[in-house]
């Protein structure tokens, strides 16, 4: 039997990883019943989301495996579903989505289909906003997406795998010493992974081998719901780490954009989560000692808020009010506003804050600045900032009796000072409450991480 790793045979299991196949559907008789749900064919209104190319299928066999084909995959217990991205038709031709479907694919993968992990071996050259957002929603939602480095052997990124929050796959040459010459090599590149005649399953349920970057990102999705499997508990951030953190070094020392951080090792990456601690945040400017520490380590790990770049969290920095209210919508899960429309003139579509305002709106969280507009690059004082996070939390009453509340009189932050007081958060954020002084973002963390473990 050809393996990729060895693992059990495939069975049903209660609580099984659902990875997304975003690719050319999957073969019924190729992929066992028990590996398959429901999808959709997003190319072919009310069409089959049996493969009708073959690519999609050689994808899922190497994630969950092929009994016919004697193929092990690398998590035989993921539950795969197949959104048909691209389908080949009767006369040979290709169609293919484009860059909003894929990004509306995304969506549904993650709102309706209830899936861990996205699949997409395929990308596009063009960076842009749709498919941007889209990624950044899953990362929020706690899913991860795995996606391929390209095929071109050059240094042209391709996206969501160029993205950071993406985990990129190269291909690891036949002999494991570099990149495959077809592997692209650029700085989006995460890791490398098998991707040279790949041992994986056609069409018709019969042994076949596959080669591409296309390959290496399945195997790299398999490698992370075993993972997941192994800790339900694990987010996109910590797979990520896990998994680079893991890899055998095979180029250059530490990282390079011909082979990342190395190639992919699933059983180092199964030591390492066995009774290992939590992968160190990225962020040279939160240092070990810092009283937003362990807040900061919250949010990004429910995905309420992320740096200001790759390596660094800027805590000194004011908050905004777009960033405050993006911030409490996503602690309160990206709930889908109930209202579709809002009056204000700064406010757009394809802000990244729309959905936020909205909710905002909808719950009485916050208003406008005016009756037209929202401000939403306005600097949020230590006033603003915590009667939108009382707000936000249903305006609740104080645990215990506050000192502020006599001092405070009429002004409208007073019960949600007092509130915070109460419960400790201006002691947690190490600080004396000043109403107008503008809030920095390891305040707004550090709030919020103190009233959720308080249960208030």
């Amino acid at each position: 039997m050809l393996a990729l790793f060895p693992v059990a045979p495939a069975r049903a299991v209660s609580g099984a990883v659902r990875v997304a196949v975003i690719d050319t559907g999957i073969s019924s008789r190729a992929i066992a019943a028990e590996n398959l749900a429901k999808g959709r064919n997003y190319v072919t209104a009310g069409g089959s989301t049996e493969d009708t190319h073959g690519h999609g299928t050689a994808v899922a066999a190497i994630i969950a495996g092929s009994a016919s084909a004697g193929v092990e995959g690398l998590c035989p217990e993921a539950v795969l579903i197949p959104l048909v991205y691209c389908v080949k038709t009767g006369n040979g031709s290709i169609l293919k989505g484009d860059v909003d479907m894929l990004a509306q694919i995304i969506y549904d993968a993650v709102d309706v289909y209830g899936c861990r992990i996205i699949n997409i071996s395929s990308g596009t050259k063009s960076d842009l906003a749709v498919l941007r957002e889209a990624v950044a929603y899953a990362e929020r939602r706690g899913v991860l997406i795995v996606s391929t480095a390209g095929n071109d052997g050059s240094k042209t990124p391709y996206y969501p795998g160029a993205y950071p929050t993406v985990l990129c796959a190269g291909s690891v040459s036949e002999t494991g010493d570099g990149p495959a010459s077809f592997s692209n090599r650029h700085s989006g590149v995460d890791v490398v992974a098998p991707g040279v005649r790949v041992p994986t399953v056609d069409l018709l349920g019969e042994a076949a081998v596959g080669t591409g970057t296309s390959f290496a990102a399945a195997w790299v999705t398999g490698m992370a719901a075993r993972l997941l499997m192994a800790d339900p508990s694990l987010t996109p951030y910590e797979l990520r780490e896990i998994i680079k953190g893991t890899a055998r070094d095979i180029g250059a020392p530490g990282w390079d954009e011909q082979t990342g951080w190395g190639l992919a090792d699933l059983p180092a990456a199964l030591a390492e989560i066995v009774g290992s601690p939590a992968p160190q945040l990225p962020f040279d400017d939160v240092e070990p000692g810092a009283y937003y520490l362990e807040a900061v380590q919250w949010a990004l790990r429910r995905g309420i808020t992320g740096g200001t770049s790759e390596n660094t969290f800027s805590p000194d920095l004011f908050c905004t009010r777009a960033q405050t209210v993006t911030v409490l919508w996503r602690a309160a899960g990206c709930p889908e506003p109930g209202i579709k429309a809002q009056p204000f003139e700064d406010v757009r579509e394809g802000d990244y804050f729309y959905k936020a305002v909205l909710w905002a709106v909808e719950k009485g969280v916050t208003t406008g600045t005016s009756a037209t507009t929202f401000s939403p690059h306005d600097t949020c004082t230590e006033a603003q900032i915590i009667t939108l996070i009382w707000r936000a939390k249903g305006r609740p009453a104080p645990p215990a009796r506050s000192e502020l509340l006599a001092r405070l009189g009429e002004a409208y932050y007073a019960h949600a000072a007092a509130w915070a007081d109460a419960l400790g958060l201006f002691t947690a954020a190490q600080t004396q409450f000043d109403a107008d002084a503008p809030a920095p973002r390891a305040h707004i963390v550090t709030y919020l991480f103190a009233s959720a473990e308080s249960g208030r």
